[in-house]
């Protein structure tokens, strides 16, 4: 049998008789035992006889006895795994690779993470996202991973580098439950978390472009002075801004829909977002906030404070 992990061969050998001693023979019937290496790791791999999944926490649970018994980290092998599955091993830290399609193996990589890894000095899109989520859509005190996944619009992969981003800059806590499931809590009320993110929140628009007109039914989220003005009493602008993510703007474009676009001027102005609009009619409010901070009209200005002092 032949394993890749990165592209790489690993080494397997059976595991001898007297290697499994002390092992229940239950188990020995549903497993196949490897020794396997990797990079000069050595790791007992496991591999189901059968042509089924078993549940993550009793996953987590066996690979707990056998690593007492073999003083080998232990990872399961599967041929096939849902997203949902992967999710839940991954939640409770469970090692296993899926053929040569997926791998989880934190302690093979762990000392190359740490030398190459530059602490965070702002939010990233996803963080800041999850940070406006739980600010204005939903409290996310006590969510994990998985739980982030069915919400939002992200991978299960970069909702972790999101967690372990707001981490780092202290807004929020990364806590272990009773069945290892990575939780996180935003401490403080929502008024506080916001005053403590602030200085690590940036303005969402990646790149602005003009058109005369877009050919399309589509509904768009506004965004700019008249989103601003649907939240205040500041008298809207003639010129409408239209907010979308870079893939978003991408299908669109691909339409043709975009009359006359340019990145000068035009009666339409498109603000191609780092992430994508969290409300569907106008931008959300705290988005909306980042992005005009910087304008000094001083009824700008003014109705940004209204704006942020009507939320807390």
């Amino acid at each position: 049998m032949e394993v890749k992990v990165a592209g790489k061969v690993l080494v397997l050998s059976p595991m001898k008789k007297e290697e499994l001693k002390g092992i229940p023979i239950d188990t020995k019937l549903k497993f196949q035992f490897y020794r396997a290496t990797f990079n000069e790791n050595a790791f007992c791999l496991l591999e189901t006889k059968k042509e089924e999944n078993h549940a993550s926490i009793d996953c987590l649970r066996l690979a707990e006895r056998l690593k007492e018994i073999l003083h080998l980290p232990v990872v399961f092998l599967f041929h096939n795994l849902q997203f949902v599955e992967r999710n839940r091993l991954i939640d409770r830290g469970v090692y296993f690779i899926v053929s040569d399609k997926f791998a989880f193996l934190p302690f093979l990589i762990i000392n190359y993470k740490e030398t190459i890894h530059k602490k965070a000095e702002e939010l990233s899109s996803v963080a800041q996202y999850i940070m406006l989520y739980h600010l204005q859509i939903d409290n996310m005190n006590g969510w994990s991973m998985a739980d982030m996944g069915e919400k939002l619009p992200y991978t299960y992969v970069t909702i972790s580098r999101a967690f372990k981003n707001l981490e780092e800059l202290h807004l929020c806590k990364i806590e272990m439950d009773e069945n290892r499931v990575k939780r996180i809590f935003f401490e403080g009320t929502k008024k506080e978390v916001w005053k403590r993110s602030l200085p690590y929140l940036k303005n969402p628009i990646k790149k602005k472009l003009y058109c005369d007109d877009i050919v399309t039914d589509l509904p768009f989220t506004e965004g700019g002075i008249a989103a601003l003005a649907h939240y205040t009493s500041l008298n809207p602008d003639e010129t409408k801004t239209y907010v979308m993510d870079t893939k978003g703007y991408k299908d669109l474009q691909h339409n043709s829909i975009f009359v006359n676009q340019n990145d000068v001027e035009g009666s339409i102005i498109i603000e191609i977002w780092n992430y994508p609009p969290l409300h569907q009619d106008y931008a959300d409010p705290l988005s909306l906030y980042l992005t005009l901070r910087d304008d000094r009209d001083p009824r700008t200005e003014k109705e940004l404070e209204i704006l942020i002092n009507k939320l807390w």
